[in-house]
């Protein structure tokens, strides 16, 4: 018996596939030949390109937006207010988040959150952590187990904890983005339902 849990609010476009014992929210569209896998989460405010395959015990956790022809490997987490771009390769155990600040029982600390983009065309290894409000620019590579806590700015292949350059990206590796490619945004009206404490 196949056990899912999709809010009658969802919206798919064609050939949308889905395995057992996923959950969808409601407020969540995704576009055509969208794979889901088994045990996955699409939590609401979620937004999917066409040609995604989102493989097993995947999830997302909030408003997010994944770009068309992105491939997002087991056990990986696009967190609330991260923006993955077209052509992106997502391994296997990504963390990301949306904010820097703890303010769990700490009235104190100042409530904010970030918007995280992985850039066109780029790789993220398997494990990579990846800090809150980071750009990754187009095409650059980060090798697993790496920990994102700055920008980065050139493509190139990336490795460790702190996250150092290793080497440019071999021409093979590099993949085209079109003159009148458009970056993925959120809209004003989600971002204030969804992200009350982001500034810009």
């Amino acid at each position: 018996m196949v056990l899912n849990v999709i809010d009658k609010s969802f919206i798919h476009g064609r050939n949308f596939r889905i395995g057992a014992f996923s959950i969808i929210e409601a407020d969540v569209v995704v576009g055509d030949d969208v794979k889901i896998g088994h045990h996955c989460v699409l939590k609401s405010g979620t937004r999917f390109g066409d040609n995604i395959d989102f493989a097993d015990y995947c999830k997302t956790t909030g408003i997010c937006y994944v770009g068309n022809d992105v491939n997002i490997r087991t056990g990986s987490c696009i967190s609330k207010s991260v923006i993955v771009e077209d052509k992106a390769f997502i391994g296997a155990g990504i963390m990301s988040s949306h904010t820097k600040y703890v303010d769990h029982h700490r009235p104190d600390m100042p409530k904010r959150q970030f918007i995280t983009r992985i850039g066109f065309g780029s790789i993220i290894g398997s494990s990579v952590n990846l800090s809150a409000g980071v750009n990754i620019c187009d095409n650059a590579i980060i090798g697993y187990g790496s920990l994102v806590m700055k920008d980065v700015l050139e493509p190139a292949i990336y490795v460790g904890s702190p996250l150092r350059k290793l080497a440019d990206i071999p021409p093979e590796y590099y993949i085209e983005k079109p003159v009148d490619y458009a970056e993925h945004k959120f809209d004003a009206i989600m971002l204030e339902k969804y992200l009350p404490f982001y500034r810009g």
